[in-house]
């Protein structure tokens, strides 16, 4: 039965195959895209991790590299020549947990120490008399008078002592400008390392010149020499501890009327060597030529420290965020090695040192400080991940658009062989269709020129009146035959281009009216009603008179076999340019889905083979080839059971 069902329908059920042949050939595409986007989704993943990696792993020996060149200095302590170009490292010594010693490279380096050698000072026994008279006595012009004589002394100590405490006392006994004087020579004259009560004799006459000058009320000579003094606080020319300096600066900051400058990042060199001496018992009590690496935060500002254990004592690197960024992390970090990535050092605070935070959920390769001995914790990220990811999804846009075209390539291809095989099958069913009809038409004039012979050959005493009907009868037949064969053969010629046309001019109302009459004569049906709209002459046309009335017959004869039994045919001329030329009739009509068909080979309308009506299907496809070789048109106008028009169009012959 399905096989009974695909003769049937071979054109539908052929499309479907090929339709299902796509649809699985697009589906398995489709699934091979899918596959291979998420393939390549997880390779874009996992090289853009492998970038990580490989970048965490080549930061991770270079900074190796560079804290071991720094850690190479510290072996050359206490000789080195260490002229560092940034202002935020030192190099430093500090002696045995019983020694007070720390030396520091550069000179100078720090704002403030953890310990301060003793210096220079005169013996307060020396001036016992004066500080009696001064303190318990209240007599300031006596302590005057007995600190006099030490003031011009040839000891630097005796004389700055003496000169400070006469001073002090001519301030008390109310001789401001003499004490101011003596301040004033003190601050202009090196201290020549000589302390007062632990403070340098230098920074005490500083201080208290410009105490004189505020009680004084003297702001325009305050200003200048509190701003010296804040200069050379920050310029380090005296070696403090961190309250001293701290105390003295904030000083200096009240009578200039503003915030103490910002200092931060030398206060936390200073801290960080402070820190570094408070626990150098503990370091100390490590085995000899260890050495260990610390970033943390002091004040807000990032330092590293780097040292070792030597038999000099403790020796470290002490370095700023300064000297971190010029020296290790942008040398680095600023070539072509991590240019694709973005990298962000934290200390051990958890705190940024260098680069940036990472996006929230961006995937990173991180190395953690207690893995890789480094004092940082390194995080990396890709730097422009949007670039890389574009490049794997332009590459996915084109794989998808091969596959794509692919896709369509499959269904064009599916559909052109389905509607070449669907014709091939047409074609074929169309073929035996004109075979069984052309059958069909050879037999009725053969049937009845057969039985006509065999009357006549059977009875010879037949009347005249018959045997003349039968002989009649026999020429029809052989016409029709003759006319059928003449068709087919013309139309094989058409199609091979061997029909030869000779355009002449030709008197299209005369031509039809004689087609007409001849189709009447010959035809003879019962019934049949033929309106004939035609003009006595004219109009002209160009054409090939016999082709032009065999298109004519085959229109009038199809007009008759689709009418039913009671045939009427409307045939009209209406000049013009073009001439049209019209056969109607009022039969079964055409589909509006047939009637774009009708004219090809083989191609019969459902109504005719509904109705039993005989036919070969080569008629109207004859009468388009002979109107197209005459450059004229056919038009089919039909409405179903309201028949149909057919329309020749002509030009006009000149």
């Amino acid at each position: 039965m399905a096989s009974l069902r695909f003769r049937r329908h071979p054109s539908r059920n052929t499309a479907i195959l090929f339709l299902g042949v796509a649809a699985v050939s697009v589906a398995a595409l489709v699934w091979m895209g899918v596959r291979l986007v998420k393939q390549d989704r997880a390779l874009e993943a996992t090289q853009l991790q492998e970038r990580r990696e490989a970048a965490a792993d080549r930061l991770i020996a270079s900074l190796e590299q560079v804290l071991s060149d720094e850690e190479s200095k510290l072996a050359d302590l206490p000789n080195v020549d260490f002229h560092p170009s940034a202002d935020d490292v030192v190099l430093i010594l500090a002696g045995s947990s019983g020694s007070s010693e720390v030396r520091v490279w550069p000179d100078n380096a720090l704002l403030y120490y953890p310990a301060i050698p003793p210096q220079r000072e005169a013996s307060s026994s020396l001036f016992a008399d004066a500080e009696k008279s001064e303190f318990l006595d209240h007599d300031y012009s006596r302590a005057v008078l007995d600190l006099l004589p030490f003031s011009k002394a040839v000891d630097p100590a005796v004389r700055i002592g003496a000169q400070l405490r006469l001073a002090r006392n001519l301030r008390k006994a109310g001789n401001l400008e003499s004490a101011l004087k003596i301040y004033d020579e003190m601050a202009r004259s090196s201290d020549q390392g000589v302390s007062l009560s632990g403070v340098p004799a230098g920074l005490a006459a500083r201080r208290a010149l410009c105490s004189l000058l505020e009680e004084l009320g003297r702001r325009a000579e305050l200003q200048p020499e509190a701003q010296s003094l804040c200069d050379d606080l920050m310029g380090r020319r005296w070696r403090l501890d961190r309250a001293s300096y701290l105390y003295y600066r904030d000083q200096a900051a009240q009578w200039l009327s503003q915030a103490p400058g910002s200092d931060a990042e030398q206060q936390a060199l200073a801290d960080a060597v402070i820190w570094l001496w408070e626990n150098r018992q503990a370091i100390a009590g490590v085995e000899r030529g260890s050495a260990g690496r610390r970033s943390f935060r002091l004040n807000g500002t990032p330092v590293t420290v780097l040292w070792r254990l030597s038999k000099e004592g403790l020796a470290a690197v002490v370095a700023g965020p300064g000297y971190q960024r010029s020296r290790w992390f942008d040398p680095l970090l600023g070539g072509a090695d991590f240019s694709g990535v973005r990298v962000g050092i934290r200390d051990s605070d958890k705190a940024l040192v260098y680069g940036s935070e990472p996006v929230a959920a961006s995937p990173v390769a991180s190395r953690l400080a207690s893995v890789t001995d480094l004092p940082w914790d390194i995080a990396i990220v890709n730097a422009d991940p949007e670039t890389v990811l574009n490049q794997f999804a332009q590459r996915r846009r084109l794989m998808l658009m091969g596959l794509a075209m692919l896709a369509l390539l499959v269904i064009a291809a599916s559909y052109l062989i389905g509607r070449a095989v669907s014709r091939e099958l047409a074609a074929a069913r169309l073929q035996s269709d004109f075979v069984s009809a052309v059958s069909h038409e050879f037999r009725t004039p053969l049937t009845s020129m057969r039985q006509f012979t065999e009357m006549l050959v059977e009875d010879e005493s037949l009347p005249a009146e018959k045997r003349r009907a039968f002989y009649d009868a026999q020429e029809r037949a052989t016409r029709r035959l003759s006319r059928l064969v003449e068709s087919l053969l013309d139309f094989g010629r058409m199609e091979a281009g061997a029909r030869p046309y000779r355009l002449e001019r030709v008197d299209a109302g005369r031509l039809i009216k004689a087609t007409v009459e001849e189709f009447k004569q010959e035809t003879n049906p019962t019934n049949l009603v033929m309106e004939c709209i035609v003009p006595a002459e004219g109009p002209m046309v160009k054409a090939d008179r016999e082709a032009l009335a065999q298109a004519l017959w085959n229109l009038l004869d199809n007009a008759v076999k689709y009418s039913g039994d009671s045939p009427v045919v409307h045939i009209e001329v209406e000049a013009g340019n073009p001439v049209a030329i019209r056969v109607g009739d009022q039969g079964f009509g055409i589909l509006p889905s047939e009637r774009n068909r009708i004219l090809r080979k083989f191609v019969r309308g459902s109504s005719a083979k509904a109705s039993g009506v005989k036919g070969t299907g080569i008629g109207l496809a004859m009468v388009k080839h002979i109107v197209d070789a005459h450059g004229g048109k056919v038009l089919v106008e039909s409405e179903p059971g309201k028949g149909s028009t057919f329309t020749i169009l002509l030009p006009l012959g000149e």
